[in-house]
């Protein structure tokens, strides 16, 4: 979906940049367009001043309008990646790549995980935590997952220092059969 998003931004950049240039390469030099623009050419010089104008507006509007595209999605993504931290000295920002390494406590801490990846995402009403795991079957999936979510809410709490509640969504990818160390061997 990520990928999906970043095309979609960068195919409305580009319009929006190639209809501004187109209006403002009107508007100073008309004959720039061609055969093909022959009758926007037309158009243009015989049009009042205030068509004109009105054309380089809006083009500069276009133009504006997909630079705060850019500088929006930049900043969005800054934004999202990390984790303010007020204390009595000053604010403490926490990356969110540095909180996402639960997976690896976590793993180790519950029975009966054998993968674990997470995401952790910085919202306005507080971080959203997602993990996709792959459990053994020796054990009750739901028993599992929540001993998941309740490492990774005091991982969470006790690493940022907050009391802040935290909901994790946990994904069975996959459950697999869990090998006796015997069958391996035979």
């Amino acid at each position: 979906m990520r990928i999906f998003n970043t095309i979609i931004i960068i195919i409305n950049t580009l319009l929006f940049l190639i209809a501004g240039a187109i209006g403002i390469s009107l508007f100073f030099c008309p004959d720039i367009v061609g055969q093909i623009g022959s009758e926007i050419k037309k158009f243009v010089e015989g049009s009042y001043i205030t068509v004109k104008i009105t054309i380089l507006i809006f083009s500069l509007f276009l133009i504006l309008v997909a630079l705060m595209t850019i500088i929006g999605n930049i900043e969005k993504r800054r934004v999202e990646r990390n984790v303010m931290l007020e204390s009595p000295m000053g604010d403490i920002m926490v990356s969110l790549s540095a909180i996402e390494d639960f997976s690896k406590i976590v793993k180790n801490q519950v029975a009966g995980v054998k993968d674990i990846k997470g995401k952790v995402y910085s919202k306005k009403n507080g971080l959203k935590v997602i993990a996709r795991v792959t459990l053994y079957s020796d054990r009750a999936v739901s028993d599992m997952t929540q001993e998941v979510q309740e490492a990774i809410i005091k991982y969470i709490q006790y690493t940022l220092g907050i009391a802040a509640e935290i909901k994790p969504t946990i994904i069975v990818s996959k459950v697999v059969y869990r090998e006796e160390k015997g069958e391996k061997n035979e």
